[in-house]
Parts: C-alpha cells; structure tokens; sequence
C-alpha cells in the first residue's frame, strides 16, 4: 500500500506577473512543505520578493494558481494570507516610527482584557519572550524610530512570529543583523522546522541557506532555474553560478608587494557620545593610514553607525574627544563642511538617506559633485553627463538609459549607484556602513572590487559591517567594538571569526 505523501502547506503553479508591460515572472513554480526550510534565491531583480509578496497577499498574480494545504485559494490581501496562516518578513521595513517595539508587534492584533482593552502586560510579556529570542536587546517599550536599522529588522521579524502562522516568509531577514543576532535568528528557525512550520528563506548570504535549507530554488530573470536538495548543492560559488548564467570568480583580496610608507589619514582620540541615558559610544581611540580599510565590527547597538557619524559631523549626540583629518583637528558642522574637506558618507539605509528615488541616476550621480563642479552653478551639462557615464559604467550599475528613476533598480544596483556618486567626488576618505546589506552575491562582489580598487588608488575606507566574511576579506585592520567600547584592533593576521565574535560579546 502506497504511503500518503501529504500536500505542501502552499503550493505556486505557474505563477506570471508583469508590471508596466515588463515580465517580472514567467510561469513560477514552488511549494514548501511542513518541517522544512525551502531557501529562495537569485541576483536582485530576479523576482524572488515578488514571488513571496503573491503568496503574502501583497500582489495577485496575472495567471497560475496558489493552493493552501492542497485547497485552491486566493489570497487578495494581506488579510488573506494570515487568515490561510501565512506571515511574511518584509525585506523593506513596514513599522511605524511613532509607536514601541510592542505596539508595532502587535498593531492590529491586540489581545484584550475582559474589559476590553489591549492587555498590555500580556504584550509586553510576548514581546520581550520573542525578542530575547532573537537577541533584542533594547527596551521594547522603545519608540521604533529611535532605533536602528538591524533593531528595527528584529522588530518586523518579531511581529511574525507571534502571529499564529503555518508558513513563514522571511525576505533577506538578516540583511541588518550582525553574525551573533544571524545565529540566533537560524537557531530559532531550526526550532520553527522542528515543530512543523514550513519556512521560506530568502538570504544573499550563502551561508545561511547551507546552514539551514533542506531544499533551494534558483530563479534567473524572472524564471525558475532549479529546484534541488541542498545537499545536491556542490558549493556557494556554483549556487551563484546558477543564479547568474556564468561562472562565477569570487572576488579576492591582492597583497601588496611591497610595504608602503603612509601617512595617518584619519585619528580618533577618546571619541566619546553622550546619548539622554548613557554613552552610546565612550573613550574610542583609534588611528587610520591613507589607503588603508579600516574595519568597524560588533553587535547591533555597539557603536559602529555612531563612531562614523561623528567623524562626519553628523552625530546626533553631545560630543567628547578629538578628531583630526590629514594631521587637522576638525569638528564638522554639516555635510557640507566633511565633503569640503574630502570625505564621503555611504549610509546604511540607502531608501532614506542614500538616493532621491524618483529622481533619474543622473540626478543622483550629480548631486554630490555639483559644488565641486568648476564654474557651479553654471557648469557644461554635457561634460557632467559624460562624467557620470564614465563613472555608471565603472561601478557596474546596470541601467536603460541615466534618464531613468533610482527607484526602478534592483537593490544591489541602487548601491553601487550611491557608492559610485561618491566615488565620482574623488574623496580622500570613503565612509561606508553596512554597504552590502540586502545585495545579492553577485552585486557584493563588484562592490568589493570597487572598494579595493580605491583603497589602491589611496582612497582611506572606514567600513562598519555586520558580516565578518566582509570585513576580513576587504580589512587591513579591525577595530571591534562592544557596547560602546573600544574592544582590540585586530591586525590582519589575526583575523579570525571566533575572535571577533568573542570580542564582540558582553
């Protein structure tokens, strides 16, 4: 007798979708079933969040059908989907800044009292018991904008998984994370499998789908690749093979031949920020070489962000300590005043404060350099445009025409654009936070090569990231920083991910 194979907990069969006339995907199949990790992946644009975002509710596919435990459904709205016991983890953050960690947690699905209003402590007591999970550590009766990016992330995953769901999406939900809030985060979705929830993936980092898929799908240009057991998989570098249609060359790090005599390009000294509470950063030191990559690492809230916003003269906190560029002690009182004297800041929230979306990529490439343009504001467009030209083609940014909105990108081409304005302003000193953050590997890569190549061309590069892989692969050095202290300065022949990792630990 034939055992039962039971049905997907949801099921996509052909799925197609086209927004303004552009196919985004043709005929999409995919399934996942209960008590397994389905991992999703492809290059940015490849159509991996529309897919999740026709199974959450968000869009309703032009043809194909969605079944739900075997059952045709149609899921119209978001409600829908929870309703069939889906949830889905945005990659764009949908929180409110005006409300807490709890009140976005639970916004709209508030348990009552017997009297009828929202029991607080009943909220207040899941939402610390998820986000404890998770390594959250800030108060959760915190105002969201008041938070970080990679708190926020934690935040928007939380609400997830208090709701009562069979099937969770996650899309690129480590984006923000550091590698200690990523472990957790994949230790609880082991846990999540165990119990039988079916669990859909979508990760740039490799790693993490070797480390907890059963089974991984590969979409190409809006089609379906291959679908395969992981462990059918031979390594990460012919997953991305798979992804873009090539061999792919992971990007390696070129040793100087020789040693070179540099100069201190950048010097901190008892860098300390004094937040309403407590310092959120307190006695930094630290020195950088022209040319050098200088890392920043430690957990979510250490103070990576902090430390390079004040060097840019954007900290929002009172201020202690020294800072001086090219041997001058400076405290910059605006943007202005630290690209005036040769620095560039890439943020880490590119949709907020890294490009005017709707806006055309000339218009974004030419901002940062109008000031230094001779003659601004009277300037020859013409010599301008084949300038930003030049430069969209050495970063890579695949692109129409210039004429087209930032918007209308894929993420990983939206921050080589940003990383490539900057780049165009010819700065001495090149600031980075989290520069890859929800790119695909593919996009990291020639963002990594741009970022060498100015270091060799004697650019000085700060860069705080969350992944560890990242910053010995591209890092002279490592500061590491834990709660708002400086830890150690790692030089680059003890790099090592436990060391880091424990440095960075309370």
């Amino acid at each position: 007798m034939n055992a039962v194979v039971p049905a997907p907990l949801i099921e996509a069969d052909g799925l197609s979708i086209s927004f303004n006339g552009s196919a985004v995907l043709s005929s999409v199949d995919f399934d996942v079933m209960a008590g397994e990790v389905h991992a999703l992946v492809g290059e940015n644009g490849a159509g991996k969040s529309s897919l999740m975002k026709m199974l959450g509710g968000l869009y309703t596919p032009d043809s194909g059908t969605i079944r739900v435990r075997g059952a045709p459904a149609r899921l119209a709205s978001v409600n829908d989907a929870i309703d069939a016991g889906i949830a889905l983890i945005h990659q764009e953050l949908n929180l409110v800044d005006t409300l807490s960690a709890v009140d976005n947690i639970f916004l709209g699905k508030e348990p009552r009292t017997r009297f009828g209003f929202p029991d607080r402590r009943a909220m207040r007591a899941a939402a610390r018991g998820v986000l404890d999970q998770l390594g959250f550590r800030a108060d959760p009766e915190t105002l969201v904008g008041t938070l970080r990016v990679g708190e926020k992330q934690l935040v928007e995953i939380a609400k997830s998984l208090v709701a009562d769901a069979k099937v969770l999406i996650m899309d690129e939900p480590t984006s923000a994370l550091s590698d200690v809030e990523t472990h957790a985060l994949l230790t609880l979705t082991k846990r999540l499998r165990e119990r039988g929830m079916g669990i859909v993936l979508i990760s740039h980092r490799l790693g993490e789908v070797f480390a907890v898929a059963d089974r991984v799908t590969v979409l190409r240009d809006g089609r379906r690749i291959s679908t395969l057991p992981v462990a059918q998989v031979e390594s990460s570098t012919a997953l991305v093979s798979m992804m873009i249609g090539k061999d792919f060359a992971p990007p390696e790090r070129a040793e100087d031949e020789a040693p070179r005599t540099r100069s201190t390009s950048i010097e901190v000294r008892d860098l300390t920020l004094w937040g309403p509470a407590r310092a959120m950063v307190r006695d930094v030191s630290f020195s950088v070489l022209e040319g050098e990559v200088f890392g920043l690492s430690g957990l979510l809230g250490a103070g990576k962000t902090e430390v390079l916003e004040a060097i840019y003269g954007i900290s929002a906190y009172a201020q202690e300590g020294s800072i001086a560029v090219a041997g001058r002690q400076r405290s910059f009182r605006s943007p202005d005043e630290a690209a005036e004297a040769g620095l560039a800041f890439v943020t880490e929230d590119r949709k907020k404060d890294g490009l005017v979306l709707d806006q055309s990529l000339e218009a974004n490439f030419m901002l940062p350099s109008l000031p230094r343009v001779p003659g601004f504001p009277l300037y020859l467009r013409r010599r301008l445009c084949g300038r930003i030209a030049e430069q969209a083609s050495a970063s890579r940014v695949k692109h129409r025409s210039l004429a087209q909105a930032a918007n209308s990108l894929s993420g990983g081409n939206q921050q080589k654009l940003i990383i490539g304005k900057w780049l165009m302003t010819r700065p001495r000193i090149l600031l980075l936070d989290e520069p890859t953050r929800g790119v695909d590997v593919a996009a990291k890569a020639e963002i990594y090569r741009q970022i060498l190549g100015a270091a060799r061309a004697g650019v000085t590069v700060l860069i705080a990231s969350s992944e560890i892989d990242e910053l010995t692969l591209l890092c002279d050095r490592i500061l590491v920083l834990c709660e708002g202290r400086a830890k150690r300065v790692l030089p680059r022949s003890d790099f090592s991910g436990d060391e880091l990792v424990r440095l960075a630990s309370p």
